[in-house]
């Protein structure tokens, strides 16, 4: 018949039971489940590379495949020097306007993702001589594409990805100019006749850009503070203008072809990991060059750099909020009315604006 423990003994068995149990929660905790592991969504990981997290560019995509949606409010104001104004001393005018973007990425697998966003933007003059001499333009932005993941090295901190996207530009400027020509030249003009005759065509001009582009992504870690982030992506544009034609009394269609390559870089120091303080900082540069088509006139060269600079709030891997400021320099020139109507071009204009960014990453 087995003996009853003695008290000694039990002692003895407690203690063993006691060890044995903080030694499983010592291994418990050193080895969290996969559920433990996520306290964010664990797809906010998806941006993140060598214990960095990377921050979204404003000039450039991304060389990552991540789930995220993004709204981002803008207000521009843009320089024109030298705009036509028929036989007038050429004009200096300033334009503002407002801009709103809303973006979409999908991940399909690890390395396969579909990207898209869309984008309304309004510029009008602030002014009489803005006004008359270039009006208003409404352009409605849509791009679609996908990108293809093609290296990852934790080890290294590199990745690089492929992008390709289809995009529809459809655009409206309002011409007050033309307009009043029209009025001047046409004797005994009335109301009727702007609202109902043919006079009314000469305000707006429809527009429209489709294009295909493709380019190579990549990212590259450089501690858990730095990171870098660069592209080169390529593009061909078709586009059509349909200006109204007075003596003809219909519009005629303007096509036109552009090709155009993009450099980017940009650079991030994310303060969080190592001083708690919740700021990331993005500097960024993008290089514009290619050929655009003129109707009628020579070929133009492009050349606009776009410098930028973004502060982001950098506590959560699935939130991006921050503020960011662009300026376009060397931008390219708008069209005007010369003597007898000829089109002419501005000088080379100057594009600022900021945006308030907010993406979710899941």
């Amino acid at each position: 018949m087995a003996a009853f423990p003695t008290l000694s003994e039990m002692k003895t068995l407690l203690r063993s039971l006691g060890v044995g149990l903080l030694l499983g929660a010592g291994v418990a905790a050193g080895e969290p489940s996969a559920t433990e592991a996520c306290q964010e969504p664990c797809g906010a990981r998806s941006r993140q590379l060598a214990g960095h997290t990377y921050v979204f560019p404003i000039l450039q995509q991304s060389a990552f495949v991540t789930s995220h949606v993004g709204i981002r409010e803008g207000l521009a104001l843009y320089d024109i020097p030298d705009v036509p104004v028929n036989d007038l001393q050429p004009l200096d005018v300033t334009l503002t306007g407002i801009q709103q973007t809303l973006d979409l990425s999908l991940s399909i697998t690890d390395w396969l993702g579909v990207a898209g966003y869309g984008r309304a933007t309004i510029i009008t003059g602030t002014n009489a001589d803005g006004l008359l001499s270039s009006g208003a333009t409404v352009d409605l932005l849509g791009q679609v594409g996908g990108v293809v993941r093609l290296l990852r090295s934790e080890r290294s901190g590199t990745q690089v990805s492929v992008r390709a996207n289809f995009g529809y530009d459809k655009g409206r400027e309002i011409t007050l100019l033309p307009l009043i020509n029209a009025i001047i030249e046409t004797p005994q003009v009335t109301v009727g006749d702007l609202i109902n005759g043919s006079l009314g065509q000469f305000l707006f001009v429809p527009s429209e850009e489709t294009t295909a582009n493709g380019g190579v992504y990549a990212a590259q870690t450089l501690g858990r503070m730095f990171s870098l982030q660069g592209s080169v992506l390529a593009e061909y544009a078709w586009q059509k203008r349909k200006p109204f034609d007075r003596f003809v009394g219909n519009r005629f269609e303007q096509e036109t072809h552009a090709v155009r390559f993009f450099f980017a870089l940009a650079a991030a120091l994310d303060l969080y990991p190592t001083t708690s303080v919740p700021v990331a900082v993005m500097g960024e540069y993008l290089f514009r060059t290619g050929r655009q088509e003129e109707f009628g006139r020579p070929d133009r060269t492009l050349k606009d750099s776009s410098l930028g600079l973004g502060v982001y709030y950098s506590g959560r891997a699935n939130l991006q909020l921050g503020l960011g400021a662009v300026v376009v320099l060397n931008g390219e020139p708008q069209r005007g009315y010369g003597d007898e109507g000829s089109q002419r071009s501005s000088g080379e204009p100057t594009l600022s604006y900021g945006q308030l960014i907010l993406r979710y990453v899941w």
